[in-house]
């Protein structure tokens, strides 16, 4: 007989910080807050060591004869390299990429707790080099992954103006991404990705089941990811990765990074779909379960470094972000561009740029509710994996010349308020920086 075991996932560790960047702030006011509060973070690691334990407990009412533990434990790849692993009993078995526990006996009394350990060390830094031209054809699909012709003609319709594979994959992953909503009531649910497609409500395994469908519909190789995520805690997670040029190339629609992810995803498994992403266990005798849980320690973190640099300009009326590519390669950084809620919407995607691309990206700015008759502080943050920019705009709310001494009496007050607003933005941000 057979089970599948669910993996529970504690650890508790806080995101590394980056240093301040960006221009000096304009008003003393702002400069102070960012010193006492610490403005410039980052929501990114750019490289992780961690001990990864996984314990298994077989229980039984009686002796189990030929036991056999089949299960997943790690990957090994461009990402992700085990520096040393052992285990207290069985044996851990390398198949291609993925390294599995292996235990077998004749006969077992329980209960029976068996260990595997491993440090491994993460980075999500490809050199993506290759953007070859979509097929045209499509890839075969699973039971979860299943599409319809409507889908196949929407990730055509999605991707018709992409230059290649590399920029078709991240359109999708960035369309899945702002599209469906992540509604934890769907927890532990199959999740088929034409239910996904037309619900648009999912967590991670729904995510990932949408994305692997409209991209082999449209001639991309990909395959599903099982493992752990940080977000305020390690969890079970799934992800995507893209066969391109010959590299596979990862893709976190849930949330939102395409080839350059934060490295505290750790990959277990791969496999076709989430019907491969399980523990298996078979035995003679009575009745029996077993059950698992993984347990994440990080001993180093590390910064992403800089991918791409950003600058800001303000006309007045509009904010321009210009973003630009100064290598060779394909680059694709999550941008992110907060302001007090009332004076933007966040906005957040991926950016896809070509070698040595230059994009600016406008942003109309509604000012009306800062009253009339002054000149106002409003804090911006600009962040992306490698770079982070926390600053200000000034914008006049009168059509007269600007007090010699810089801004009016009533523009202390509302930088405050703004201020005050921002800070709650960061704190939303910072509890759901990966949502």
């Amino acid at each position: 007989m057979t089970r599948t075991a669910g993996t529970r996932t504690r650890h508790t560790a806080s995101s590394t910080q980056h240093p301040f960047r960006g221009p000096p702030a304009r008003f003393a006011i702002l400069l102070l807050a960012a010193l006492l509060l610490n403005l410039s973070f980052s929501a990114y690691s750019g490289r992780m060591v961690a001990v990864i334990e996984k314990e298994w407990t077989i229980e039984s009412n009686g002796t189990l004869g030929n036991v056999l533990l089949n299960s997943s434990f790690l990957t090994e790849s461009q990402y992700q390299r085990i520096t040393s692993m052992n285990s207290s009993e069985g044996e851990l078995v390398r198949y291609g990429d993925e390294v599995r526990l292996i235990y077998r006996t004749d006969s077992l009394n329980t209960p029976k707790r068996i260990t595997a350990t491993a440090t491994i060390e993460v980075s999500y830094l490809p050199t993506l080099s290759s953007n070859p031209p979509l097929s045209g054809t499509s890839y075969p699909s699973t039971p979860f992954t299943n599409y319809t012709q409507e889908m196949a003609q929407f990730a055509t319709a999605q991707t018709s103006s992409s230059s290649g594979q590399l920029h078709a994959a991240a359109i999708l992953t960035d369309w899945v991404s702002k599209n469906v909503e992540y509604n934890v009531a769907f927890w532990g649910r199959e999740a088929p990705a034409q239910d996904v497609y037309s619900g648009r409500e999912a967590v991670c395994v729904g995510y990932t089941h949408l994305l692997l469908a409209l991209a082999r519909s449209i001639g991309l190789d990909a395959r599903y990811v099982s493992g752990y995520v940080f977000s305020d805690d390690w969890q079970e997670h799934a992800w995507a990765e893209f066969n391109i040029g010959g590299q596979w190339v990862p893709a976190d629609p849930t949330f939102r990074e395409f080839a350059f992810l934060d490295a505290r995803h750790v990959a277990a498994r791969y496999s076709d779909d989430q019907s491969g992403a399980v523990d298996r266990m078979s035995a003679r005798g009575g009745g029996f379960s077993f059950s698992s849980v993984t347990h994440i320690r990080i001993t180093e973190s590390a910064p992403f470094p800089e991918q791409a640099s950003a600058y800001a300009a303000f006309d007045g009326t509009e904010f321009t972000v210009v973003v630009t590519n100064q290598k060779a390669s394909y680059l694709t950084p999550t941008l992110t561009v907060t302001f007090p809620p009332y004076i933007h919407r966040e906005e957040r995607g991926i950016l896809f740029l070509a070698p040595s691309e230059r994009k600016a990206l406008s942003y109309s700015l509604d000012t009306s509710s800062l009253g009339g008759g002054g000149y106002y502080t409003v804090p911006y943050i600009i962040s992306m994996q490698g770079a982070e920019i926390t600053d200000s705009i000034t914008v006049s709310r009168f059509q007269q010349p600007a007090p010699a001494n810089g801004a009016s009496s009533s523009a202390c007050p509302v930088a405050l308020a703004l201020l005050a607003s921002l800070f709650i933005t960061i704190a939303r941000y910072r509890a759901n920086a990966k949502a």
